[in-house]
């Protein structure tokens, strides 16, 4: 703003001076330097009326000297500048001349008049344009300044030529000739009715707002930037129990020291230094209540809005009182919704912790469900109609009703269902209290007949319940004992014998020691794990558990309990173990098989380069061998690798006969000496496209079940055949087979015939997920005691689909480029490296992925990069690869891999990667590829 006065007072400046040069009429100066200040002043639109003032009143004060006529030549500009500033600030001039009183007016004064311009109007006329109210007032301010000479400025209204009233300011300086006579009176007239329109808009506005801010519920104060009282609402000086008089101006720090210690301070200062809404609730000690409070950040300083909270933290407080007596009572508590519309079920709002402990359901199973959930098939009709009735009603009602636990358990509460009414007279909820009295029920039919008692209580479990009178002996069991173990005529006498001779023999003494001791001892319940015997024969793992009724002495005078056969629980636990026990040997056998893969690279490439460096055939023939021992390593860590679930299907077209040959050797090592190994190749079976591995554990899997089921030895015959459009093999052994049970589970996973710890189950369901999965089928032939044949079909390749066999007697290919190869394992690097510079390549090796990309920066540029996908450190060779591909786009990386993600490496990476163990070709082949794939973008 002072560079805009600046700016003003060098265009006043300007103007002036050529006029008093010229001898200009002072009046037309001072207008047109006014003019032209508000020209200036007024970009910025926010301050224009205060600026338009200020050129008016720079105007009446340059009136105030004396005139001098100015030149002709120098008119017509002076007439347009000051027709620019009076269009600019509304302004126009005016002169009455003394004696006669003529009145000349700017053309700018007709305009704000509205009213065509004329030469002259009397002064009486003049006088006239004004508001009928406001004529004596510009009369009276006129002839005071014509008789003494004092200067007035006011604002009034004129009535303008359309009849509409407008306010302007009117402004005269009386103009004393050389002797000091007044001989006229000038000044100007400035249309202000917009200003004044936008003043009372703004004026009301603000009363507005004053009568909105002291009539909300809230308290409300303004601070400004140096945290002082701007403003307080009638609700803040009430909840503050201060008068606004006392506060305004006055910092909230020094005025209420208690804030400025806690935490209302800190939020306030993390609100303005964020420039974020602080909301927060606080118990001001010194007026004893809570406050819940929003402080707005702003411009001007913080806005805050605050209510008194105390009566609502007084009812929280009190609510979380009753909530926490509810949930600590013994008996529960449900409320439920009221239903809104006839035919509509209630909906549970809450529940206590009783009813957690008696029904098995959380408060989330149970909010917003109908109580009805809790009912089952022997919850009384009559009792829930009783129950529906009450409440529609609505009125009390109280009932004894069975209910069903989460885990199916039964139990009966007695319940009292009363209702909350609202105004209109209807309910809107319900609260129903009950105490669980199923042990109560069942001590009153105990009491009524025994018998029914025990029979209600059969009725409930699928469990063998028994009842023991310890006075006499006698033992009464339910049918389970004959449904669940087999046992058809239990004797009641002597039932105590009875049921410990049937108990395991390793079991039999600890079982009696303790079930004898329970009664003899204080305790009134007994539970104990055994093996039970079976009407077969065969024993049960069975969970016995029994309550003890004894006598107001405390001597124990009947046991009831029951007998729940868990050996499937068991079981399905050990094979669970079993399961975790299988992933943790084939996590150990996949880092087995990746290290046996680098061990084997190394040994098979060594053999692979002596079998062709050798020249004498003796030596030659031995690094043969070694190189042909070496592949069936690698065969077997494939294999390996498929039992630890890190080798995925690599289809490819195979010849079945040809790879059932080659695992003859390995076949009959694993069927012993006292299994015969017969193969029956038909040559039509032809080609099938399968993994090579996975066909051959399949085999594997299926000859040993052969052999497990011929313990006193056999023999296996593997035959192949075409059918149709397949290809069958067919594995046969003379063992003692399968009946139509054990064959109808035999693909099941984790079934198994085999005692425990001898098989896991998972063999043919592998099997069956293989042959499955490569588009084939899998049947099972056998009867007990004749033996047993799995036939395997897959479809059969055409003669057109089965590739020609590779040739492998080419000269290696090799090259002069530059490969910086990376490997952890030092045999593997020292391998590959010599190879590479067997083949001429120049070679630099790096032990991990970190001094790779330290060789690529200082030792560049190289052709490829060799790199081991597991490596030790924060970057394997996945990883390496991505940067390569970031700091070197068109350098080719080469990836190789021990493990299974040989696939999925092919899917991301641009060059084929290679599995370990790899040969001298399959290197030189790889690497020669990848070059020449991307010598064109080099």
């Amino acid at each position: 703003m002072r560079r805009a006065y600046a700016i003003a007072g060098t265009i006043f400046r300007f103007p002036l001076t050529g006029f008093r040069q010229c001898a200009a009429d002072r009046f037309t100066a001072g207008l047109l330097a006014g003019g032209l200040s508000a020209l200036v002043l007024a970009w910025p639109s926010k301050y224009l009326w205060l600026w338009i003032v200020g050129a008016a009143l720079f105007i009446a004060l340059r009136l105030r000297h004396g005139a001098v006529e100015p030149r002709p030549r120098d008119l017509y500009g002076n007439q347009a500048l000051l027709d620019i500033a009076g269009k600019v600030a509304k302004l126009g001039g005016w002169v009455v001349h003394l004696p006669d009183r003529r009145i000349e007016w700017s053309d700018e004064i007709w305009a704000i008049h509205e009213r065509p311009r004329g030469k002259t109007v009397t002064l009486e006329e003049g006088i006239g344009y004004f508001a009928p109210e406001w004529r004596d007032t510009i009369t009276r301010h006129f002839e005071t300044c014509v008789a003494t000479g004092l200067p007035y400025d006011i604002e009034v209204e004129i009535i303008d030529g359309a009849g509409r009233r407008k306010w302007v300011r009117a402004i005269g300086v009386a103009i004393r000739d050389d002797m000091g006579r007044i001989s006229r009176i000038q000044g100007a007239l400035q249309d202000i009715d917009e200003r004044k329109r936008l003043e009372d808009t703004a004026r009301d506005l603000e009363r507005r707002f004053a009568e909105s801010m002291e009539n909300i519920s809230d308290a409300f104060f303004q601070l400004d930037t140096d945290w002082r009282f701007t403003y307080l609402n009638h609700q803040a000086e009430r909840l503050l129990e201060r008068p606004r008089s006392t506060l305004l101006g006055r910092p909230i720090w020094q005025e209420f020291p208690e804030a400025s210690s806690g935490i209302i301070r800190q939020h306030y200062e993390r609100a303005v230094r964020e420039n974020r809404t602080a909301d927060f609730e606080v118990f001001y000690e010194s007026l004893n209540a809570w406050f819940s409070v929003t402080a707005y950040p702003g411009a001007g300083g913080l806005t805050v809005y605050f209510r008194d909270v105390t009566k609502r933290h007084a009812a929280d407080q009190h609510l979380h009182l009753l909530e926490m007596a509810i949930s600590r009572i013994e008996d529960f508590v449900i409320i439920t919704k009221a239903a809104s519309q006839p035919g509509d079920r209630q909906a549970i709002v809450y529940v206590n912790d009783a009813f957690v402990r008696i029904t098995g359901y959380s408060p989330q199973d149970a909010l917003g469900r109908s109580p009805g959930f809790l009912q089952g098939p022997r919850t009384d009709a009559e009792t829930i109609e009783k129950v529906n009735r009450g409440i529609a009603l609505p009125r009390p009602i109280r009932a004894e009703i069975l209910n069903y636990a989460r885990d199916g358990r039964e139990y009966w509460v007695d319940m009292s269902i009363a209702p909350i009414v609202g105004s209109d007279g209807g309910a809107t909820h319900f609260v129903a209290t009950g105490r669980d009295i199923t042990e109560k029920k069942r001590a009153a039919e105990r009491l009524a007949e025994s018998e029914e008692r025990f029979s209600i209580v059969a009725m409930m479990t699928t469990d063998a319940i028994w009842d023991w009178d310890i006075a006499t002996g006698r033992v009464q069991w339910n049918s389970n004992i004959a449904s669940v173990f087999g046992h058809d005529d239990v004797p009641v006498e002597d039932g105590f014998r009875e049921w410990e001779s049937r108990i395991h023999p390793d079991d039999r003494e600890r079982v009696a020691s303790s079930v004898l001791a329970a009664v003899d001892g204080a305790v009134d319940t007994w539970l104990e794990e055994y093996r039970f015997r079976r009407g077969t024969g065969t024993y049960a793992e069975v969970l016995d558990q029994g309550h003890i009724i004894r006598n107001a002495a405390g001597a124990a005078t009947r046991m009831v309990g029951g007998v729940r056969d868990i050996t499937e629980t068991r079981l399905n636990e050990a094979k669970r173990l079993q399961a975790q026990r299988l992933e943790a040997i084939g996590q150990l056998t996949g880092g087995v098989a990746h290290d046996f893969n680098n061990l084997l690279t190394v040994i098979m490439g060594t053999a692979e380069t002596l079998a062709d460096e050798i020249a004498d055939p003796r030596l030659s023939a031995i690094a043969q061998l070694n190189h042909k021992a070496s592949r069936q390593g690698a065969a077997l860590t494939r294999q390996l690798l498929t039992f630890a679930g890190r080798q995925p299907l690599e289809p490819a077209s195979l010849d079945i006969n040809t790879s059932i040959r080659a695992m003859e050797g390995l076949l009959s090592a694993a069927l012993g000496e006292t299994i015969i190994l017969h193969l029956d190749l038909d040559p039509a079976a032809g080609h099938v496209r399968a993994d090579a591995a996975q066909l051959e554990a399949s085999i594997m899997n299926l000859c040993i079940n052969a052999r497990d089921a011929m313990p006193n030895g056999g023999r296996v015959s593997i035959s192949t055949a075409r059918s149709g459009d397949d290809a069958m093999v067919r594995i046969s052994d003379d063992g003692f087979g399968m009946d139509t049970e054990t064959r109808a589970k035999a693909f099941e996973p984790f079934f198994t015939t085999k005692p425990f710890g001898k098989g896991s189950g998972l063999g043919l369901s592998m099997v069956y997920g293989f042959v499955r999965q490569s588009g084939g089928r899998i049947k099972i032939e056998s009867e007990p005691g004749k033996g047993t044949t799995v036939s395997l079909s897959f479809p059969r390749l055409a003669s057109t689909d089965t590739p020609a066999e590779p040739v492998t007697n080419r000269v290696l290919g090799g090259g002069n480029e530059r490969i910086l190869v990376v490997e952890d394992d030092p045999m593997v690097r020292d391998f590959a490296a010599g190879t590479l510079v067997s083949l001429g390549y120049s070679v630099t090796s790096a032990g991990d992925a970190t001094e790779a990309l330290r060789i690529l920066q200082t030792d560049g540029p190289f052709d490829l990069v060799f790199s081991d996908v597991v490596m030790p450190g924060p970057i394997d060779g996945r990883a390496l690869a991505n940067e390569v591909r970031t700091q070197h786009p068109n350098l080719p990386v080469v990836l190789a891999t021990g493990y299974a993600d040989i696939e999925r490496i092919g899917a991301t990476s641009r060059f084929r990667p290679l599995a370990k163990p790899y040969t001298r070709r399959q290197l030189a082949d790889a690497l020669r590829e990848a070059i020449e794939a991307s010598g064109g973008n080099r």
